[in-house]
């Protein structure tokens, strides 16, 4: 965050310095024109060797400017696909971990079904025990 911070401040503070020496070539060019120089031919020529001072350096600026911009797009893209890479092989350790999980889906549904089974029978033989206890032979009340 530090970093971007800087980087818009140095960018800022270069637009305004670009920005002042295009303003300060356009007056001397006014003022010339105008011929409220004497030796206008020399400031002429000094005003024709700043501009391709400036130019050289803003063509060097401008190719930075596109290398720097290249390396972050390239970084960008290679941070897209480390993250695709990695939802790839996410989604190939779900499908395993999916059959897996079916697989135990299938085991709690047998063991359910083996448990439901069993309840039944026992449901069933209940009616028949409990008929088995309940035909006790009566026994006679003896009174002594």
């Amino acid at each position: 965050m530090e970093n971007e911070s800087n980087k818009s401040k140095s960018s800022l503070h270069f637009w305004w310095i670009i920005c002042i020496l295009a303003v300060l070539i356009i007056i001397l060019l006014a003022y010339i024109l105008t011929y409220r120089v004497m030796c206008a031919d020399i400031l002429m020529e000094y005003i024709s060797f700043a501009s391709v001072i400036l130019s050289i350096t803003l063509s060097i600026f401008a190719i930075l400017y596109t290398y720097t911009s290249n390396t972050e797009i390239q970084r960008q893209f290679d941070k897209m696909n480390s993250a695709a890479d990695r939802i790839n092989s996410t989604s190939k350790e779900l499908d395993k971990n999916m059959n897996i999980i079916l697989s135990h889906l299938k085991n709690i549904d047998n063991t359910q079904q083996k448990i439901k089974e069993t309840l039944d029978d026992n449901t069933q033989k209940i009616p028949l025990e409990i008929e088995k206890i309940t035909n006790f032979p009566k026994q006679n009340n003896i009174n002594m």
